[in-house]
């Protein structure tokens, strides 16, 4: 089969959630190509691409990004602009940009973002519906940095300009949507991250079927933000599935599997289930550590809880090193301000001042 038709499976196999076939169908499309016509080709790029967002759905960060800068690098000995090629440059970037964003390097992130966003808003290829994904992006990148009103002001656009064009209950607003819940969970607003949430889960339904990754991915973000609401009931069986599900479908140590180990741990510790609260938090340190490496902010995170935990039981030299922990890494991935890194902060101090006193 030639390296066009298994770039078009592969594409599939994305649009499925299928990321290890679909990562197997570009790396034999790129075979192909590459045998065709040699590796510095156009289309050996927009491969590599689509290569690089299979691995990082997979959570292999550092393959994925070998792959995008070899995207980049291709593209920029090719001649010529505009057209097809414009838009091939911007989705390298873009992909390059969210390897980096998913590895916690949001500067790096938004170094690569920007100048993406900025060739397309020149582009007459481009109109606004095809700016509203990079919008989204920057609006994540922004909400993990903890600069959340630059955040909420990203994916007000891109909002604006979808319900605007498609309408308030087109499936493509459910993303956003979704992103506005998580925006508003970590500013510590639950309540109002709620109804996003619920809107987000009522359009991914309407557009699959109940078992469809989309939608089980939208049952564990509301049953993380109705953890932060105190309604443990409604959200340990929705965390419950969540875990089971992405450990059957990609394996136990995928970052889904990690982040709602993590969640279905809070949700036990507010319950009084401590013992198990622990060995979550301790499985979904391993899940982040292996995923997306021992530095990465949302290790630092489960560190912190597991701080808090320690303290409860009374080992309070053990939560000092795991909450001193939590902080250097948090003080180095995010802008101070930051919910997690105050939390930290306050954290060290506190045990810091029972220690001494």
């Amino acid at each position: 089969m030639d390296g066009v038709a298994l770039h078009a499976q592969a594409v599939s196999a994305m649009d499925e959630f299928r990321f290890a076939d679909a990562a197997d169908l570009c790396r034999r499309a790129i075979e192909a190509l590459c045998a065709d016509g040699g590796p510095d080709q156009p289309d050996v790029a927009n491969v590599l691409t689509l290569l690089g967002a299979a691995e990082d759905e997979l959570g292999r960060h550092d393959v994925a990004e070998q792959h995008h800068r070899r995207s980049l690098a291709v593209l920029a000995a090719v001649p010529g602009s505009g057209g097809d090629l414009t838009r091939l440059l911007v989705q390298a970037r873009l992909g390059l940009a969210g390897s980096l964003r998913r590895q916690g390097r949001y500067g790096e992130a938004e170094a690569a973002y920007l100048p993406a966003l900025a060739v397309a808003e020149e582009a007459p290829e481009y109109g606004e519906l095809d700016l509203v994904p990079i919008w989204n992006e920057l609006g994540i990148l922004f909400k993990f940095a903890g600069r959340f009103d630059e955040a909420e002001r990203w994916y007000g656009r891109a909002v604006d300009v979808l319900a605007g064009a498609l309408g308030p209950d087109d499936p493509q607003l459910a993303a956003i949507y979704h992103n506005l819940a998580g925006l508003a969970h970590s500013r510590g607003r639950p309540v109002e991250a709620e109804p996003y949430a619920r809107r987000s889960l009522r359009l991914q339904r309407a557009a699959h079927p109940e078992d469809h990754p989309a939608v089980i991915a939208d049952e564990a973000h509301l049953g993380a933000i109705l953890e932060a609401a105190g309604k443990l009931a409604e959200a340990e069986p929705l965390l419950r599935h969540a875990v089971a599900y992405f450990t059957e479908r990609y394996g136990p140590g995928h970052y889904e599997v990690a982040v709602n180990l993590h969640n279905l741990a809070a949700v036990r510790a507010g319950q009084g289930a401590m013992a198990e609260a622990e060995e979550l938090y301790l499985r979904a340190l391993a899940g982040k550590r292996d995923s997306l490496g021992a530095d990465h902010p949302e290790v630092g995170l489960t560190l912190h809880n597991l701080a808090a935990l320690a303290a409860d039981r009374g080992d309070l030299a053990g939560a000092l090193t795991l909450a001193t922990e939590a902080r250097r890494i948090l003080t180095a991935a995010v802008d101070p301000g930051h919910p997690a890194r105050t939390a930290a902060e306050a954290s060290v101090a506190a045990l810091t001042g029972v220690r001494t006193s």
